[in-house]
């Protein structure tokens, strides 16, 4: 071992003294070169200030020094790609960021708020790609699709352990193409295969439900640059019904573009201040001109309402027009610009901090609700993952999980211990018969799938603990006034 240590340190001089040639010599870029007559140029003049020269020259060694060394092929584009990613996460700020071409037209997308597509919103349930919500109008809506169908192939190909991306990826298309959906409905034990054609889907539509005695209520999901105005119709509209108050739901809602927020803050709140922006070296207060009066408004929020919700939250709040009742906001009060760059791609850059209009800081902070209510949730059991047929007598981990599923469907298998027992059975017997089905003394894959879907319907049904608060103080609102 000693006689080794010479050699190696020879070695390790050696190459940081190679490095050292190629960093000062014959590696090191020329900031301006003259040409012999008829070439090409190979390089430009740069103008750069004194102190940034020297880091330039470093950088350009560096990349270099890559090219020269560096033992796998190297792309010098997403060498260049990958410095501008660094400049954006130098400054330690997860809301500004470089992205590829890609990337950046799909946030560019998201906020325009359309899509194509069959117009569903899905989620993972219990294993299951399930229909939450079916948008009016959409492919989906004409076909039959329901909210609880479960989607278990797209166009032949089966869902089974897919994730949401996966789904989404074969479900959106370009208008005017074919797709099959199969679906599982719970409610009756169908499978049903569904023909559509893709269609331009507004993707974060402004729901509306008349609830009755003058109450309205409006879910926003997302501030896109159609929100603002969809609402403002709305609103129009429902006052034109005789409207007494509205709840309107912004959970889970991440934010959007801020003049979408301000037109929507606008019809809640009289002509006046709706938010502060704090710029590096500006400060603007922008204001709502309408001439609206107000009618009783109960606001949902959580812990998912943020950026352009926690707009609107905050000036509601702050000019004492509405009730905000939930949870505590994100707390995301910073303004983001989008600046394309040559040859595709671009940036999103924060370029201000947002106050309310009575200067309190959101950012990191969030908005308190008025009336604080914590979202009750209830724990879904695992996917029953077929693997044979489950009788009388048969133990294991897929037994056990069916007992879950059968339990909190509302059907009483004793107690959860992996044994296919009498009572198991009878809560298996139970199950098929509620659901028209005849239990042939096994539980297999048809079984299986019924009660999985079961689950996922149950879970997109579930009751919401704060909305029906929010419906009860606003009607206690109205008989008030």
């Amino acid at each position: 071992m000693l006689s080794r240590r010479p050699t190696r340190r020879r070695n390790t001089v050696l190459v940081l003294l190679l490095a050292l040639l190629i960093l000062n010599g014959a590696a090191a870029p020329a900031f301006a070169q003259s040409e012999s007559v008829g070439s090409k140029p190979t390089t430009i003049q740069i103008d750069l200030p004194a102190e940034e020269a020297e880091l330039f020259e470093l950088f350009q060694q560096i990349k270099d020094t890559i090219l020269l060394l560096y033992p796998k092929s190297v792309d010098i584009d997403e060498l260049y790609q990958g410095a501008m990613k660094g400049l954006l996460e130098a400054l330690d700020d997860p809301y500004s960021e470089f992205m590829d071409q890609a990337e950046f037209e799909a946030v560019y997308q998201d906020l325009e708020g359309e899509f194509s597509g069959i117009g569903v919103t899905i989620q993972l349930i219990s294993g299951n790609i399930t229909v939450v919500s079916v948008f009016n109008g959409s492919p989906a809506q004409r076909a039959g699709m329901m909210a609880g169908d479960v989607i278990i192939r797209v166009d032949g190909t089966d869902l089974q352990g897919k994730g949401l991306q996966d789904a989404s990826a074969l479900l959106r298309g370009e208008p005017g193409t074919h797709v099959d959906v199969t679906v599982l409905r719970p409610r009756t034990g169908e499978t049903l295969v569904l023909h559509m054609v893709r269609a331009r889907i507004s993707a974060y539509p402004v729901e509306m439900e008349h609830l009755g005695d003058g109450m309205f209520y409006m879910r926003i999901s997302q501030f896109t640059s159609i929100t603002g105005k969809n609402f403002s119709v709305l609103m129009e509209h429902i006052r034109r019904q005789g409207a007494k108050g509205l709840l309107l739901d912004l959970r889970d809602n991440p934010g959007g573009l801020l003049d979408s927020a301000v037109e929507v803050a606008g019809e809640l709140v009289p002509r006046g201040p709706i938010v502060e922006l704090r710029r590096k070296q500006l400060r603007q207060v922008i204001s709502s001109d309408k001439h609206r009066e107000p009618i009783p408004t109960v606001i949902l929020i959580n812990g998912g309402s943020a950026s352009a919700a926690e707009i609107v939250a905050g000036a509601v709040k702050d000019r004492g027009k509405a009730i905000l009742v939930g949870e505590t906001t994100f707390g995301k009060a910073s303004v983001q610009a989008m600046f394309p760059v040559e040859g595709g791609g671009g940036f999103k850059l924060t370029v201000a901090e947002y106050f309310t209009p009575s200067g309190t800081r959101i950012s990191g902070v969030g908005i308190k609700p008025n009336v604080a209510v914590e979202q009750e949730y209830v724990t879904l059991p695992g996917a029953v993952v077929y693997s044979r047929d489950m009788t009388r007598g048969t133990v294991g981990l897929d037994v056990l999980a069916l007992q879950n599923a059968l339990e909190f469907l509302g059907y009483n298998p004793g107690t959860p211990d992996g044994i296919f027992g009498s009572q198991t059975e009878t809560a298996v017997k139970a199950f098929l018969g509620d659901y028209g089905r005849q239990y042939t003394g096994s539980v297999g894959q048809s079984e299986v799938s019924a009660i999985n879907g079961a689950v996922s319907d149950k879970a997109v049904n579930l009751p919401d603990n704060v909305l029906e608060e929010g419906k009860e103080i606003l009607r206690t609102w109205l008989e008030m006034h």
